[in-house]
């Protein structure tokens, strides 16, 4: 029996998120990079489990694990808002150059990331040797090209994107230019101070599990982790706006706001040396 009969779903209700992706070649680009990353974290378990050596307070293959989850996310996020604009525009040189250049960040940064892991190395953070040093450089680089993808994503959407989804095709601009600019901004404030205020990057004493941010000095990574994410929150508020029949000004500029305000006082907290889950 035909799934849309069994599950009796109109199909003229679908929007972007609940879409069947299309089978054009940047699509599936995005959609293999993401199973890739995420088929990774599982591969990657058992090492995790059984390597007992430490980095910077924290097992040297949890960095790759978050890694692992966070790109995922993105280029299923991508993924998915590239099917508001018609697929000439995904296959067009503009979204096709950044698609490649993110894959390409992303395959970079995944081989470094690992090997230094299985050397219990840094990957950022590293000046021990000059090769090392330079190596930090280009990953800047990397993460400049995954995330350029967003940006080029946001400015197609702003003139090729299905406008009659109001809520969604607002929220996928806010959503994806803001955490472009937040991720250089952030990116280049960490690759300067480090990621901690007041403590060593051998470690900031106690922290939150996984995610490894300090809860007993300033760190700068919560912040960026509530800007970068707005790539999925400020987007589906929007999906939620049309769904509902809510406000769409109201709906994606509230959540907006109060996202960059979270990540601006979150960035000040930690500036100033307080961590903002205390212990």
């Amino acid at each position: 029996m035909n799934l849309l009969a069994k599950t009796q779903i109109n199909p003229g209700q679908w929007t972007a998120f609940s879409t069947r992706f299309d089978g054009d070649r940047i699509t599936r680009l995005h959609l293999t990079l993401a199973m890739f990353m995420a088929a990774s974290f599982i591969v990657f378990v058992p090492a995790w489990l059984i390597d007992t050596r430490m980095l910077d307070s924290a097992n040297v293959w949890t960095k790759p694990q978050k890694f692992h989850v966070s790109l995922s996310l993105h280029f299923f996020t991508i993924a998915v808002l590239m099917q508001m604009v018609p697929r000439e525009v995904r296959m067009g040189w503009t979204l096709t150059i950044f698609s490649y250049l993110a894959a390409i960040g992303l395959v970079f940064e995944y081989v470094w990331v690992a090997l230094q892991a299985g050397q219990a190395k840094r990957s950022h953070f590293n000046f021990e040797t000059q090769f090392e040093g330079i190596m930090y450089g280009l990953m800047g680089l990397g993460a400049f090209f995954l995330m350029t993808i967003a940006l080029a994503l946001a400015w197609q959407i702003w003139r090729k994107g299905d406008r009659a989804k109001n809520g969604l095709w607002l929220g996928a601009i806010i959503g994806l230019t803001v955490a472009f600019f937040s991720t250089l901004y952030f990116g280049f404030t960490m690759s300067g101070e480090g990621r901690y205020v007041g403590a060593p990057l051998s470690g900031g004493g106690q922290t939150v599990p996984f995610f490894g941010w300090s809860r007993e000095y300033g760190d700068l990574r919560p912040a960026h982790f509530v800007s970068l994410h707005m790539m999925q929150t400020v987007p589906f508020a929007g999906w939620l706006a049309d769904r509902y029949g809510w406000n769409t000004l109201a709906v994606v500029g509230g959540v907006s706001v109060v996202q960059i305000a979270l990540a601006t006082a979150l960035f000040f907290q930690a500036q100033s040396g307080q961590p903002f889950w205390p212990v």
